[in-house]
């Protein structure tokens, strides 16, 4: 064999192992993008309720935040009698009362300092929205911001951040 076909042949070898790793490499590629493709964030379905949980927190807490915020801008303390008390797990009074503008409203309310001491046919001020008279409650209870926001909020988080914990690497 001659040195120009030794060469040439040598030429070709090294073409065919230059050809084998660009194939190789390409393949190697290839399969890094599909194992990116596999590490991708998804959530477990524990972790989304969780997540509707503290959501739902959110809104009672605004709610509440809200009604409190129209008492103490705007309400009015008028006194009531207790027409009727229900004891139990949850304790409540019923009141009725009469508004400024006169008109006779019944409601009931659990918001009310020591409720074990509150009889039917007790004299008790409520504080009422005149623009809303369904919106009452005891007069001596607190109108601060403080316990819905703490309450609501603590759940809120420790819901929202059990939510976010149970956020995984999903495999697909």
């Amino acid at each position: 064999m001659s040195r120009k076909q030794r060469q040439a042949r040598r030429g070709t070898g090294q073409k065919r192992r230059r050809q084998r790793r660009a194939e190789n490499a390409g393949i190697r590629r290839r399969r890094a993008r599909v194992r990116v493709a596999q590490r991708q964030w998804g959530w477990s379905k524990e972790g989304a309720v969780l997540l509707a949980v503290a959501v739902v927190f959110v809104v009672f807490a605004c709610i509440q935040v809200n009604d409190l915020y129209w008492l103490r801008q705007r309400g009015e303390v008028v006194t009531g009698t207790v027409v009727d008390r229900v004891d139990g797990r949850s304790p409540s009074i019923e009141v009725r009362y009469t508004t400024r503008a006169g008109e006779t409203v019944t409601e009931d309310t659990s918001n009310a300092y020591d409720m074990d001491k509150i009889r039917v046919g007790a004299q008790l001020d409520v504080i009422y929205d005149p623009e809303q008279p369904d919106r009452m409650q005891a007069a001596d209870f607190s109108r601060s911001y403080g316990w819905p926001v703490i309450i609501f909020g603590v759940f809120s988080l420790a819901a929202a951040g059990g939510g976010l914990a149970m956020l995984r690497r999903a495999r697909y």
